[in-house]
């Protein structure tokens, strides 16, 4: 039912854009601006409504108004007398789908999913609120709580553990460095008190 009406809808905005093309002259009168409206052009709109005209058709349903809107629209694209019947003809076509909108039931779902949408909307926002509010609320909590002071004494602490840890590292090593030289120096004195 949706593909129709669209298919519709499109028949009916379409129509009116391809007569214009045939119907309308140049803005200096019949025979155009510079006086001589060429018959190629007159031959290209026609082409252009007559595609329009079999594009509306091949979209449209065979039983429906639609059909009937473009053989309108095709006879007016001969004969500039029909253009008024086609005119009320879409003007009726459109009074009637919009009686039908009104008391249908796509309507109905259309302000259902509306209602639907406001209602998500307002607890997406209420939601919002008080995710904002249990922020604002533990910042201020942790503020009195005196955490902070607490992180920035640990952070201390750790930064002077590992002062500590790198000074112990380093006395190691320095004594690690001095036994080697010891070692050498005996075994150095060892080696001459041999070779003696």
């Amino acid at each position: 039912m949706m593909r129709r009406r669209r298919a519709l809808s499109l028949a009916v905005l379409s129509l009116p854009l391809g007569l214009g093309a045939v119907s309308t002259p140049g803005p200096a009168g019949p025979l155009g601006p510079a006086g001589a409206w060429a018959e190629t052009e007159w031959e290209a709109a026609e082409r252009t409504t007559r595609e329009r005209i079999a594009e509306v058709r091949a979209a449209l349903p065979a039983d429906g108004p639609g059909q009937k809107l473009a053989a309108m629209a095709e006879q007016a694209g001969a004969d500039r007398a029909a253009v008024d019947d086609l005119a009320r003809a879409q003007d009726e076509y459109v009074a009637r789908t919009l009686a039908e909108w009104r008391d249908g039931p796509e309507r109905k779902a259309t302000q259902d999913a509306a209602l639907q949408l406001q209602k998500s909307a307002e607890r997406t926002g209420a939601d919002m609120r008080a995710a904002t509010e249990a922020g604002d609320s533990a910042a201020i909590r942790m503020r009195h709580s005196g955490v902070f002071g607490k992180v920035s004494r640990l952070e201390a602490a750790t930064k002077d553990a590992g002062e500590r840890m790198a000074a112990l590292w380093e006395r190691e090593r320095a004594m690690r460095e001095r036994e080697k030289e010891q070692r050498e120096r005996e075994a150095g004195e060892r080696a001459r008190e041999q070779r003696r």
